[in-house]
């Protein structure tokens, strides 16, 4: 059976190898346990949104460390803000220096599955053909359901924090703008191919389902655990790591959270 380990929100700096440091025992773990595909959903960088240096040496970095073949799905960190927040907002620029390091969409398929990874930064723009990222992959698989495979997705933001109708306003920030959200949700929902959606961003853990489908956060591998309003705040445990998704022939997903380094520090977060 495949096995996916799925990692995010390292914040690596190239100027601070304490960053290096945090990250290096998870990655180490990950090769011990030798998955078939490794995803990193989101955040590899602290401020590769500004410096397409940062992010030639994060992949450089990882490109030495990880032992297996793996992608790299943008975050806010990488390429921007959603385009509804007033400061560093993603554009096309911005996009495409993402683009010229690694590759915005990507996908895996291994005899029972297709995996998709998705640029979520994207959600809500306009006039650009960043909205092909993930609607006409989202269509194409409500049409063909990928030669009746069963599919996970991976992106940088959840889709919603409780549910897809909250309203709370305060979750817009982490997650984007409520109508293109709902609309995904609606879509992917037609699809009933798709089993598990991974993302990260919120800097907290999460694994639940939802209409069928599970639903998981990995945890921050920066070991800053994040409280924010809107968000379900737990308590800060003592460990970070990433999940390890086993993917089985009819549909079914064992995910095991591995833990194996230290949370830093907990961030009360008010934007």
């Amino acid at each position: 059976m495949p096995t996916i380990a799925h990692i995010s929100d390292l914040h690596l700096q190239s100027g601070v190898p304490e960053r290096q440091s945090q990250v290096e025992p998870i990655l180490r773990k990950i090769n011990e346990m030798k998955p078939d595909l490794v995803v990193i959903s989101g955040d590899l960088t602290d401020d590769g949104w500004d410096s397409i240096e940062e992010l030639q040496w994060a992949k450089e970095w990882l490109d030495h460390r990880i032992f297996a073949t793996y992608w790299a799905l943008p975050g806010n960190h990488d390429v921007g803000n959603f385009v509804t927040q007033n400061i560093g907002q993603i554009n096309q620029k911005r996009i495409e220096c993402w683009r010229e390091v690694f590759v915005s969409d990507e996908e895996f398929e291994f005899d029972h599955w297709h995996t998709f990874g998705i640029n979520s930064m994207q959600l809500g723009m306009e006039g650009s053909t960043a909205n092909l990222a993930f609607h006409d992959i989202i269509s194409s698989l409500i049409d063909t359901q990928v030669n009746e495979k069963w599919i996970g997705l991976f992106m940088h933001t959840p889709l919603f924090s409780q549910s897809i109708r909250e309203e709370d306003p305060a979750i817009d920030y982490w997650v984007g703008s409520r109508q293109p959200r709902q609309q995904l949700w609606m879509n992917i929902k037609e699809c009933k191919s798709i089993k598990l959606i991974g993302s990260g961003h919120v800097h907290q853990t999460r694994l639940t389902e939802v209409d069928g489908v599970k639903i998981v956060w990995a945890p921050p591998a920066s070991g800053t655990w994040v409280h924010a309003p809107g968000l379900p705040n737990p308590p800060m445990p003592e460990q970070t790591g990433f999940f390890l998704h086993t993917l089985h022939d009819d549909g079914r997903i064992d995910s095991e959270l591995i833990e194996c380094a230290p949370m830093l520090k907990l961030y009360e977060h008010n934007p």
